[in-house]
């Protein structure tokens, strides 16, 4: 019959230093959980800061609509042809991005 000597190693780990390395493991987790909710609240509050901002230079504005602003009209008269042209498309007008989720 087969004989089998088994020893287990033995973990030189007290009670208290594993509770001091899993405390700091701990706070270690926390800081990095905090910072990074701190930066999203940051982020969240500077969009509503500029949107707010926004808002007011718009009220403020004696022409509210860009496409009876001089200055708008000008540059399509002399580069951009005509509004809605390919050229004007391809320079002034952006992609829709949703972004409802972050405010």
């Amino acid at each position: 019959m087969a004989r089998y000597d088994y020893i287990e190693k033995a973990v030189k780990v007290t009670r208290r230093e594993f509770l001091g390395v899993l405390g700091v493991a701990g706070a270690v987790l926390w800081t990095g959980a905090y910072v990074a909710t701190d930066l999203v609240q940051d982020r969240t509050k500077y969009i509503k800061m500029r949107t707010k901002g926004l808002y007011q230079d718009d009220n403020k504005a004696k022409i509210r609509q860009s496409h009876n602003n001089k200055a708008v009209q000008d540059v399509y008269a002399k580069f951009a042809e005509k509004p809605l042209s390919h050229l004007a498309e391809e320079l002034f007008h952006t992609k829709y991005v949703n972004r409802t989720k972050l405010g």
